[in-house]
């Protein structure tokens, strides 16, 4: 993989690649992260005895009305998402590095774009496409 499609490379990779419509972000390396801070979570006391308590909701009925706030799935999601980390570090050069590939891969994406536009009314002039 070049430098090009990885401008970041720590603490967490990001590599990028563009797309139709703009960029991908890969940030497979801080999803890892997240997960592990999940999979501890709920390993620890405080989350297991919620999810073990999920395990135990399957069986129960499905025409039980509940509001939003007694929802435990949404409610463990919540409180989870409040604990593992949100924010990916981006640090120094790295910074630039992403900003000039981001700008590159949506310039070229828009110019791509604007290309195929043009392309359809030739097309039809020419009996290309509609023919």
């Amino acid at each position: 993989m070049t430098m090009t499609n990885r401008p970041v490379d720590g603490p967490y990779r990001i590599t990028t690649e563009p797309i139709p419509t703009g960029v991908t972000l890969d940030v497979e390396a801080f999803v890892q992260g997240v997960v592990t801070d999940v999979v501890e979570l709920l390993l620890s006391d405080e989350f297991a005895d919620r999810l073990d308590g999920l395990y135990d909701m399957q069986a129960r009925d499905p025409h039980l009305i509940e509001r939003p706030g007694d929802l435990p799935f949404e409610g463990l999601v919540d409180d989870l998402v409040a604990e593992v980390r949100t924010k990916m570090p981006v640090y120094g050069r790295q910074c630039g590095r992403l900003a000039e590939r981001l700008l590159t891969l949506s310039l070229a994406g828009q110019l791509r774009s604007l290309a195929d536009r043009r392309a359809v009314p030739a097309q039809r002039a020419e009996g290309g496409a509609a023919a």
